[in-house]
């Protein structure tokens, strides 16, 4: 897409608007296993193709699959610039014809719904980059839940991926249902996929717009149709869209025209607000809504939680990251221990998991194992550590009885010894006495008497 140069003393509020803010299309769907992603990836990809600056940001942020669909391994994902660990810049991906990835945030729940405090990096993070792109493609997550419906909020524009099946078309309106409840007038423009041919697409599409705009009230727009196709689902296996096929390949060339008209739909629609402004709306409205709350204990717990869940998140991303030194890793996770030891009056970890978790890897934790024995011996009565037979000269208060034999078996760990020699002299000094004594017919106890003296 050509931009003219126009000297900024020069333009007009709306022309500024237009260059500094990208068109964001969230191309969404009801259901999933509809082949969103997949139509997100050669969209972009086409689009590209034609000269168009292109980001897909995949806003998936429970089950991420951009980065996979194109072959490319991230280094760090969108919840390290949600948690603050990176900026948008460091995990942005370069695909094919410039194409930029933004990669989703994949496993870790707690991005599924966003924090205020996350709404505002991301807005943040993305309002450095918007106005570097003709568009930023939104690749949501599959259904209706919160995050979805804001992104999709925050659009210029939605595309809703259906498909002949009916649990994909009631899905789609509901979703569309709820889409106008958040944002009412948003511009939905329709793609009928895996479709047999170009009447069967064309005849679902009716059915789903005449019950839209019966029920709800709105128009869709019939963006275009994509035929159910074996290339298509081969090339998601080999990770390498459609779109890098040559121009004149059939599956190439249908992604091609729904670029084309996805252009046309876009151009013949001014730029909204911007994405942004958008989120900056929807973090002003989450701080203000405290103040109106009958229930601010309540909210306030709330926030607490968030806030733990996403201290969480935040150390789980940093312990997943290959740069983070270990020893200050493990020096916060040690702080955090005893500030909660202090608070709480005990250890906020199980000793006995931690022992057992040391223990299933005996070689790697050899010198720790050590450690703790020694620091655990006193506690360690000899009869409870008791491991092999081994004969053991009898010295203590609990002597046998006159006669009985000097020398007994009894069983106890080697390294720990019962013997005092504080009390009763080296052992070599007992050896001796022993030696010179045998013939004598002194029982143990009249030895012992002896040593004392």
């Amino acid at each position: 897409m050509e931009r003219t140069s126009v000297p900024a003393a020069h333009q007009s509020n709306a022309q500024r608007t237009t260059r500094l803010s990208p068109h964001v299309i969230a191309i969404t769907s009801g259901k999933g296993g509809v082949g969103k992603s997949s139509i997100a990836v050669n969209l972009g990809l086409s689009l590209a193709k034609a000269g168009a600056r292109v980001c897909i940001l995949d806003a998936d942020t429970g089950l991420a699959n951009i980065n996979i669909l194109l072959g490319l391994t991230p280094k760090a994902s969108l919840e390290h610039v949600l948690f603050g660990a990176k900026t948008i810049e460091e995990i942005m991906l370069d695909g094919p014809f410039g194409l930029k990835i933004i990669p989703g945030a994949n496993g870790i729940s707690e991005c599924v719904s966003l924090h205020p405090r996350q709404q505002l990096r991301l807005t943040r993070e993305l309002g450095r980059i918007e106005n570097e792109f003709d568009f930023l493609l939104l690749d949501t997550a599959a259904g209706i839940a919160e995050t979805t419906l804001d992104f999709i909020g925050s659009a210029n524009q939605s595309l809703v991926v259906i498909t002949p099946e009916p649990t994909s078309l009631t899905d789609a309106f509901s979703l569309i249902k709820l889409m106008q409840r958040r944002r009412p007038g948003v511009k939905c423009q329709v793609v009928v996929n895996m479709c047999a041919n170009v009447a069967q697409a064309r005849e679902v599409y009716h059915r789903f717009s005449s019950a839209v705009e019966k029920y709800i009230g709105i128009r869709t727009n019939y963006l275009g149709h994509l035929l159910r196709d074996e290339s298509l689902r081969n090339a998601v296996t080999l990770q390498s869209p459609v779109a890098l096929f040559p121009e004149s390949d059939p599956s190439s060339r249908s992604f091609i025209r729904l670029a084309d008209a996805l252009k046309q739909a876009v151009e013949a629609d001014p730029v909204g607000t911007g994405f942004t402004l958008f989120w900056q709306r929807q973090f002003r409205r989450s701080q203000s809504a405290p103040e109106n709350s009958s229930k601010p204990i309540t909210r306030a717990a709330g926030d607490e939680r968030a806030y733990l869940s996403e201290l969480k998140s935040r150390l789980l991303t940093l312990v997943a990251k290959a740069d983070t030194p270990s020893p200050d890793l493990a020096a916060t996770l040690d702080e955090i221990q005893r500030a909660y030891a202090k608070r709480f009056g005990g250890s906020a970890i199980n000793p006995q998991s931690m022992i057992d978790e040391l223990i299933a890897e005996p070689e790697r934790n050899e010198l720790t194992l050590r450690q703790l024995a020694e620091r655990l011996a006193p506690w360690s009565p000899a009869a409870e550590q008791s491991v092999q037979l081994e004969p053991t000269v009898v010295m203590a208060e609990h002597a046998p009885a006159e006669n009985a034999p000097l020398v007994s078996v009894t069983a106890r760990i080697a390294p720990v010894h019962c013997y005092d020699e504080h009390r009763f002299g080296s052992q070599q000094m007992l050896l001796d006495l022993l030696q010179r004594q045998s013939g004598s017919g002194k029982t143990a106890l009249e030895l012992i008497e002896i040593l004392r003296i």
